[in-house]
């Protein structure tokens, strides 16, 4: 049962030049790219700009009115208050992804404590902490979140250890505890956590509507300096390999097929004769792999790049260099072919994941872009979030360090 709350809608306005704020996974002392404000964390909360830099973030909704060959419909950009819950059928150690809004974020359910509550969160593969609200964390420092702590779990224990995880879009700080946590049917027991008593806005604002965060990037990322749940289940002999299979569903599909399956990749949803294994080329703890080429219409952009796969981001970046500054609008109806070759195989965009959503009230008109530009790590470096990922199935694998990449059997071009 998910859990049941309100909040407001994420907003946008009219302008031809949009600026995107991005949840990241810049670290204290790293640089934050250009063209980033008032982010929500990890999905979007898009900004207006005039011709000049500054401008207030639009004070009303958007409403698309009709629709057009990439599924734009007013369903689809009236929707920033939707969760839509998975139709997939599980295999062992699957949780149902559950979309907010339209492809904004990605969220699952897990349980923590005695009795065992149940807490949304964003799943992450592109940071390595795992935490939920203290309930010893006042309102105004967590927002109406579910939340963890003695006086609603029998079995938590909180440790004399301080944490702090600072995002390219807010922070949050607090006290490491343990507690029991349940992920797709599979308890650890006294596994440590993240509680936290300071959230920034960006987090503690009740209308963000998921819980905490869990982790899912390589241990080496984490700031509290303990292991992943991935990590502890294979550790507790749960499941055999500490791997993920990830399939993110679209919106404007109509359904979602969304899954998150710890242990093994469902072969279900990919088409094998695809499939690209991929070694991490950074220590880390980022999914970070080899870009062969970036085409359009079959021709090369770019050749020759590194990827950060991170299902906790909304959309794509790339170098400034690569694409020019800003965030664009494109036609709505855009035509064009986008793939991204990793390995061998090319791996195409569906249109519909090009734009993110209308500008105006024209649906057939001008569209945010979901491709921006921004300073990621170095300058050859690309940040693939849910706009990409949504076309691929991907496979984690922590012991090997690898990736692997596979065509969804509803793909473009399969």
């Amino acid at each position: 049962m998910l859990h049941k709350r309100t909040w407001t809608p994420l907003l946008l306005g009219e302008a031809r030049s949009v600026q995107s704020s991005k949840r990241a996974y810049w670290r204290e002392g790293g640089n934050e790219p250009s063209g980033i404000s008032e982010p929500l964390p990890k999905i979007h909360k898009l900004a207006i700009n005039g011709t000049g830099t500054g401008a207030a973030a639009a004070t009303s909704t958007v409403t698309a009115s009709g629709s057009n060959a990439n599924g734009f419909s007013q369903a689809a950009a009236d929707s920033g208050n939707t969760l839509t819950n998975s139709t997939s059928a599980l295999i062992q150690g699957g949780l149902r992804y559950t979309i907010y809004s339209n492809d904004i974020g990605y969220l699952c359910e897990i349980e923590i404590g005695t009795p065992p509550q149940s807490f949304l969160m964003l799943m992450d593969t592109g940071s390595a902490d795992t935490w939920v609200p203290s309930t010893e964390c006042l309102p105004q420092n967590c927002g109406n979140h579910f939340s963890l702590g003695a006086n609603v779990s029998s079995t938590f224990q909180k440790f004399n250890r301080t944490f702090e995880v600072t995002y390219g879009s807010g922070a949050v700080s607090g006290v490491i505890g343990a507690d029991t946590i349940t992920v797709a049917g599979m308890t650890l027991d006294s596994h440590p956590i993240g509680v936290t008593l300071q959230e920034s806005v960006q987090f503690a604002d009740d209308k963000v509507p998921f819980d905490g965060l869990m982790g899912l990037a390589m241990s080496q990322l984490s700031h509290q300096d303990v292991p992943t749940i991935v990590d502890s289940l294979q550790s507790a002999g749960l499941i055999k390999n500490a791997i993920l299979g990830i399939a993110l569903g679209r919106f404007t599909d109509g359904e979602n097929d969304g899954e998150l399956v710890f242990g093994q990749a469902d072969a279900s949803k990919f088409d094998p004769s695809t499939t690209q294994t991929l070694p991490v080329t950074s220590s880390d703890g980022f999914w970070q792999v080899a870009l062969s080429a970036v085409t359009i219409d079959g021709q090369d952009a770019v050749v020759n790049r590194q990827a950060i796969l991170d299902t906790g981001t909304t959309l794509m970046m790339a170098p400034n260099d690569d694409i020019g500054n800003g965030m664009f609008s494109i036609p709505c109806t855009i035509e064009q072919v986008v793939t991204m070759t990793f390995g061998n195989v090319a791996f195409q965009i569906d249109v519909r994941d090009l734009i993110f959503q209308p500008i105006t009230n024209d649906s057939r008109g001008s569209c945010v872009s979901s491709l921006s530009a921004g300073t990621i790590k170095n300058g050859d470096t690309w940040l693939l979030g849910d706009s990409f990922l949504k076309n691929v199935y991907m496979t984690t694998n922590v012991n090997d360090k690898t990736v692997q990449l596979s065509a969804r059997m509803d793909a473009p071009g399969s």
